[in-house]
């Protein structure tokens, strides 16, 4: 039986895993991290620490997850999502102020594969992010985006909200 941690996995010590979750191969967990029960977390996924993933969470594959992420109960976030937290881009610019501002993806949102999420955005409950958007402001609850900036185009069914 394959164990539910995966191969070649790099975790800190620090990090809290809860029961019933599995971890594909190949991922990457920093320190000060949180991930709750019943989560699926796919094969190389990076974790930047400092981030908190509620229950029955699915994380596909090669998803990265930058510092200061918040990720509530029942999300999906399809292959390949990226998170973002520094708007301003401060490397090596001592003029600069990092200010930390991971993304905040609400209950039940489901991020379609391939998709951007920059700094400070907040992703609504049971939103609908389309595969490949990038996500530059916040998302309503039940909203569903698309594009390149993403836009509203309409709301997600109410027999699909949870």
């Amino acid at each position: 039986m394959p164990d539910a941690r995966g191969q070649f996995n790099v975790i800190a010590d620090d990090v809290a895993i809860g029961e019933g979750t599995r971890l594909g191969n190949f991922v990457f967990i920093r320190g000060n991290t949180a991930i709750g029960t019943g989560c699926t977390i796919g094969s190389y996924v990076d974790i930047e620490g400092d981030v908190a993933i509620g229950s029955r969470v699915s994380l596909q594959s090669g998803c990265y997850i930058t510092r200061g992420v918040v990720i509530e109960d029942d999300v999906f976030c399809g292959p390949r999502v990226i998170t973002m937290n520094d708007k301003r881009i401060v490397h090596r610019r001592p003029g600069l102020t990092f200010d930390r501002r991971g993304p905040r993806i609400g209950r039940a949102a489901r991020i379609g594969g391939g998709s951007v999420l920059l700094p400070g955005v907040s992703i609504g409950a049971n939103a609908f992010v389309g595969a490949g958007a990038v996500v530059t402001k916040d998302v309503p609850e039940g909203a569903i985006v698309v594009g390149n900036p993403a836009r509203v185009v309409g709301a997600v069914p109410a027999d699909e909200r949870l």
